[in-house]
């Protein structure tokens, strides 16, 4: 198994952070203080570096978690967790037996004490901007339903930054339409969202359990984002254009109740969400 060492799509990388910092934590906690000029400062010094140390081993534990690729470190089978990455235990073992012995030992082995500074500082760079990158979204519009009853609705429509419009429609779910333009993980880390074009609404009926689509749409007259050029451009040349992962059309079917509100909402790594807004 290739050894993958990109911390924006493998945990691995994560897990060895995790592990350095434990061992720093652990090497601080280890260490003795009673010989010291100043036994209580010493000790205070100790315990505030250890929580330190903790401090960031959960961060960079988290971002094992959040990072593209985490579902390969566990594995729910049979109903129990199972270890799926066999590395991960080495990679935290290395990890932690390095840094242990370099700073407990730091006369014999030797480490200078900023290159762990530096590594935590790109760490916590690195995880607040994943963060960030990955958990943001923009809100392209709202919908309110007035009335839901005979197989018909009537919905209150706010594109974001338009006024709002009055839409009846048949059935009793709802879906926008959006057409996305989706970019690799590493544009979205690097701060791009995806691009999209707001164009309408559709409507299902809840036919034996399934949604039945209902021959009434509504259309903005002008859509929301980009071009529809610009975006059908994209749609004939996805494969070509370096970084786009994909370029398509998102329906979000929701079951629509009356003065019920939601927010419509496109994720920066791609993907469309209808939200329920608190009354």
């Amino acid at each position: 198994m290739p050894l993958r060492l990109s911390m924006l799509t493998d945990p691995l990388p994560w897990v060895f952070l995790a592990a350095v910092f434990l061992g720093a934590a652990v090497s601080r906690a280890t260490r003795r203080t009673a010989n010291r000029p100043d036994p209580n400062r010493a000790r205070t010094r100790k315990w505030v570096l250890c929580c330190v140390y903790l401090s960031l081993a959960v961060l960079a534990a988290v971002g094992a978690v959040l990072v593209p690729g985490s579902e390969r470190l566990v594995r729910r089978v049979d109903g129990t967790l199972r270890l799926v990455e066999p590395l991960v235990p080495w990679v935290a073992l290395a990890g932690f037996a390095f840094t242990f012995l370099a700073t407990r030992f730091r006369k014999s082995l030797g480490i200078p004490v900023i290159v762990l500074a530096l590594v935590a500082v790109i760490a916590l760079g690195l995880f607040f901007q994943s963060v960030r990158a990955f958990t943001g979204e923009t809100e392209i519009a709202t919908v309110k339903a007035l009335a839901v009853a005979d197989g018909r609705m009537r919905l209150e429509v706010q594109p974001e930054g338009r006024p709002s419009e009055m839409v009846d429609l048949d059935g009793d779910q709802f879906a926008p339409v959006v057409k996305v333009v989706i970019f690799d993980d590493l544009w979205v880390f690097l701060g791009a969202r995806t691009w999209y074009r707001f164009v309408g609404l559709v409507s299902f009926t809840t036919r034996s359990g399934m949604p039945v689509q209902s021959a009434t749409v509504w259309r903005l007259v002008q859509p929301t984002g980009i071009s529809e050029a610009l975006w059908a451009r994209f749609e004939e040349y996805e494969e070509r254009i370096p970084g786009v992962k994909t370029v398509q059309t998102e329906l979000v079917l929701k079951k629509a109740r009356s003065l019920g509100s939601w927010s419509v909402r496109v994720q920066n790594d791609g993907g469309v969400e209808v939200v329920p807004l608190s009354d």
